[in-house]
């Protein structure tokens, strides 16, 4: 039986040394042991399950995550003694600290919550947990919360020795660059401070930061883990802190944590079959990549290894080659009904170019795992896996260079086109072309499309947009950007496919027309920009042209006005993009409302500064930056060398490069 099935009455007392220094009575058991990281799980009956973190060579810092038992509305009396003073924390949280300079320090990075979990560990509903009680004295801090009836209680408080003050420092002075919103691509939501990085990680498990559809329940996601890696991967550079080496370490290990036996992650997004997402999987795998290109690890290896043993087993025979699957539902028909009973979703059985009638041919997912595998062959020396590669890459070639049906497509996406116009220029539509439009979105893409795709094949349409799949009764404009960066990352590992012109009509298919107005309007749209920013990303690490750039500032400028966050790529430690020796850290503007695009690479410094605001900014860097770059302007206009302040314009951006 789980904890969170357990139920205890009565109140619950916990010491704040005896959560970082278990009683001799409390079982206690290892999860993961490693020479960079130890990772205990600790019952102490009737009052919490524990998860406490170390991190052997780096830090005597410990993480202690607590998780209380069901049970009925209660009161948890938390006692820190030797704690006298308790702080806001600049990076977010409460910092609890001692005038005894020989004691350690604590940080609770966010505050308690009550939640509900299944049987599978998902997030059903969470609410903030009351504050009921509250003192401090000289001699000890008392903090008294309520845990409401047949919920878990879910706390997380780190330990600082005395020798590890500067740590502390570093949560207590943050650049502008570290308070910057970062968008998480799974959660759809911002990281903005150190203390975020708990909104995600959960009991020493990483959480998307929102209830996903159609379920409504908050489930694991290492996509997310990948990408807060990648984050404390860009802060750790730029700021040389500590803390985000631990962070970088308990978010690897998490993930570890999580594998399981047969090499896979599960997820169990959209029904009780707890299917995996090879997306996911794929994330994890990345993150693991990324760790080992910068340290060698055998306990992360032997995952590695495990997972690139599960993920290339999901593949379907197609006449064009070698298919990999989406998820694990596709594996036969039966968890493809399943799905569309829990979801009331659509699936269309069809043996469209030779394949299984459960493969959906989801593009972007092939993409990505035929990139993960050949980062796996890169990073491990491993090849058993590239006759696999090759036929995939035959597949993916074979489907991009589908061309049938050219006149009906192209009736058909003049019509679709009018359905990705912002609302204003849909106003303005003559009656006639307006009911053209509504027979488009009502009728022709969920009904009519699907049939035409399974009779004359592609997916590359004409104008350029890319779609994302041929057996699914929906179009989704809004995987056209995830296609991009795919391919673009697909042209990174193999520089040999020729792949400049579809990029270029993809490219052309957004920039050409209104669809970057037509995401910002929608909030449900938005976060197509974030990967449209991030697949242009890709591509200015690619090639040397200014039009990507232009296109990166403008794209970065409509992520602003929607409040939303830019890519972790944009801080320049993509592992994907930038080797490790060549990253180059990414300097922190001192005014908080400019942006940096950290563009950076093959050992040569470039960056963007974008200003999206109504007014000019002076720009001037904080801490220790030095640069030495050559300027110019949004319109390509160079800044003369000795001028030592810098503006940017409003609205405007300005480049610059390694002289």
């Amino acid at each position: 039986m789980s904890d969170h099935e357990t139920r205890h009455p009565g109140n619950t007392l916990l010491s704040l040394q005896d959560l970082f220094e278990p009683p001799v009575d409390a079982e206690v058991r290892h999860a993961v042991e490693s020479s960079q990281f130890v990772r205990m799980h600790c019952d102490l009956p009737g009052k919490a399950a524990l998860v406490l973190d170390s991190f052997p060579g780096i830090s005597g810092a410990s993480c202690c995550f607590i998780r209380t038992p069901l049970g009925k509305t209660r009161p948890l009396r938390l006692v820190a003694h030797g704690i006298n003073r308790i702080e806001s924390c600049p990076s977010g949280g409460w910092a609890l600290k001692s005038t005894e300079a020989s004691l350690p320090s604590y940080w609770i990075p966010q505050p308690p919550l009550a939640r509900k979990l299944d049987s599978q560990q998902r997030i059903l509903s969470e609410q903030s947990a009351s504050i009921s009680g509250f003192s401090i004295s000289s001699e000890e801090l008392s903090i008294e919360v309520e845990i409401p009836e047949n919920m878990n209680l879910d706390w997380t408080i780190w330990r600082f020795p005395a020798e590890e003050s500067g740590i502390h420092t570093a949560l207590d002075q943050l650049l502008a660059l570290e308070r910057q919103p970062l968008s998480l691509w799974n959660s759809q939501t911002s990281y903005q401070s150190p203390a975020d990085v708990y909104l995600y990680l959960v009991h020493g498990h990483v959480y998307v930061d929102r209830f996903i559809w159609p379920r409504m329940w908050k489930i694991c996601s290492e996509l997310d883990a990948y990408g807060l890696y990648i984050i404390m991967s860009g802060l750790e550079l730029a700021t040389g802190k500590m803390l985000y080496s631990l962070l970088k370490r308990q978010l690897l290990f998490s993930v570890i944590a999580r594998q399981a036996q047969d090499g896979g992650w599960y997820h169990g997004e959209w029904t009780d079959l707890m299917e995996s997402h090879y997306r996911f999987h794929n994330g994890a795998m990345l993150l693991l990549e990324a760790a080992l290109k910068e340290r060698p690890d055998e306990v992360a290896g032997k995952s590695l290894e495990s997972a690139a043993h599960f993920i290339s087993r999901q593949t379907d025979k197609t006449d064009l080659g070698l298919w990999f699957l989406h998820d694990s539902l596709e594996e036969n028909a039966e968890t493809m009904r399943e799905l569309c009973r829990q979801t009331g979703s659509t699936w269309i059985p069809a043996r469209t170019l030779g394949k299984s009638p459960t493969n959906k041919l989801i593009l972007n997912t092939h993409l990505d795992t035929i990139v993960t595998l050949e980062q796996y062959r890169d990073v491990t020396g491993d090849n058993q896996y590239t006759e696999q590669v090759t036929s995939a890459r035959d597949a993916a070639r074979g489907m991009l260079a589908l061309r049938p049906a050219e006149a009906l497509y192209r009736v058909l996406y003049r019509a679709i086109q009018l359905t990705l116009l912002p609302e204003p220029e849909a106003e303005q539509l003559p009656l006639v072309v307006r009911g053209i439009k509504r027979l488009t979105w009502k009728h022709i893409t969920p009904q009519l499309l699907p049939r035409i795709k399974r009779i004359f094949p592609r997916l590359v349409m004409p104008g350029g947009l890319i779609e994302r799949h041929l057996s699914m009764p929906h179009y989704d404009i809004n995987y056209h950007p995830v296609n991009i960066m795919d391919l673009a990352r697909l042209w990174r590992c193999f520089p040999d496919e020729d792949l400049a012109e579809i990029l270029a009509e993809a490219v052309e298919a957004v920039s050409g027309s209104s669809i970057l107005e037509y995401w910002a309007e929608a909030k449900q749209r938005h976060f197509s920009l974030i990967v449209w920013v991030d697949a242009l990303y890709q591509l200015c690490t690619l090639r040397q042209d200014a039009s990507y750039r232009h296109l990166l500032a403008e794209g970065i400028i409509h992520i602003e006005d929607t409040g939303l966050g830019l890519p972790p790529s944009l801080l320049g430690a993509d592992p994907e993009a930038v080797k490790i020796t060549d990253r180059i850290p990414c300097p922190s503007p001192a005014d908080r409302h400019l942006r940096v695009a950290n563009l950076s690479c093959n050992g040569r410094s470039e960056i963007l500064v974008i200003n999206s605001t109504d007014i000019d900014r002076e720009l001037t860097w904080e801490g220790n930056t030095k640069l030495s770059l050559s300027w110019v302007t949004a319109d390509g206009q160079p800044v003369p060398a000795g001028n030592s302040r810098l503006c940017v314009h409003s609205r405007k951006w300005i480049g610059g490069q390694q002289r």
